[in-house]
């Protein structure tokens, strides 16, 4: 079930953290990010909200404070959760990979910029461990426009297997992934759906579907909902439900794919 605000549109921009953290061109791509959402913001900075963990992670950006200075709010939250975010254009600084997907939520700004964002190829502990790939999944789902850093490369296709590609066109017309799996009856579909894909032996990397969910325009909070059960499946892990698809969906499924 697509949602009625379509929010592939957004208009969506990153500046990547060099994998050595020699950042030479920060204060150049610092004012290339703000350029960026100012103009998004009719060159009002009191248009402009910056999201950041504690209020003193702007001490090491000046350009941003003197953006705060001139009428940007700071939205600063150390709980590892973003505060409600104002309508208009978003700064992110140095956001974790997490809250890239949280601000894919149901309140979404007009335009997200991400600044410090990293990749597969980065071995920061903070962006995360073996088996992440940082924000490759926001990246492949969105395109959003490069404006400094090291690029980090978009996935294509999205989804390898095109039956399982199939499979999530299926779960988005079917299950309403605006409140994600929290209904018995979509989250039954969608176990149902992957149980029956790994059986048939067709595997699936939780991170594409991740960035294949967001790219069907599914909520932030419903996307991890589904890397969370494609996870527990990858892992063994038997999961219970009531079956709601027809015995031939995977068959179906390669037909489409076809």
């Amino acid at each position: 079930m697509m949602f009625e605000d379509d929010r592939t549109a957004v208009p969506r921009a990153y500046v990547a953290l060099p994998h050595d953290h020699l950042y030479e061109d920060h204060d150049r791509d610092m004012a290339s990010a703000i350029a960026w959402c100012l103009s998004h913001a009719d060159g009002d900075p009191r248009g402009v909200g910056i999201q950041t963990g504690r209020r003193d992670d702007l001490e090491d950006a000046p350009r941003l404070a003197a953006l705060v200075k001139a009428g940007a709010k700071v939205y600063a939250d150390s709980r590892g959760k973003l505060d409600l975010l104002p309508s208009g254009p978003v700064f992110l600084y140095r956001p974790q990979p997490a809250h890239l997907w949280q601000v894919e939520g149901k309140r979404m700004p007009s335009t997200v910029l991400a600044f410090g964002v990293t990749g597969p190829a980065h071995h920061d502990r903070h962006y995360g461990t073996e088996g992440m790939v940082g924000a490759q999944p926001w990246i492949t789902a969105f395109k959003p426009e490069h404006l400094g850093g090291p690029a980090i490369e978009a996935k294509e296709p999205v989804i390898a297997d095109r039956v399982v590609a199939a499979a999530m066109d299926h779960f988005t017309n079917s299950i309403n992934s605006s409140t994600g799996l929290s209904h018995s009856s979509d989250r039954s579909t969608v176990t149902e759906g992957l149980t029956k894909l790994k059986e048939a032996g067709h595997r699936f990397d939780p991170n594409d579907l991740l960035a294949g969910a967001l790219a069907r325009n599914w909520r932030g909070e419903a996307a991890l909902e589904l890397v969370t059960l494609a996870v527990e499946l990858n892992a063994g892990k038997s999961k219970r439900f009531t079956s709601r698809l027809r015995p031939d969906i995977v068959g179906l499924w390669c037909e489409k794919a076809r």
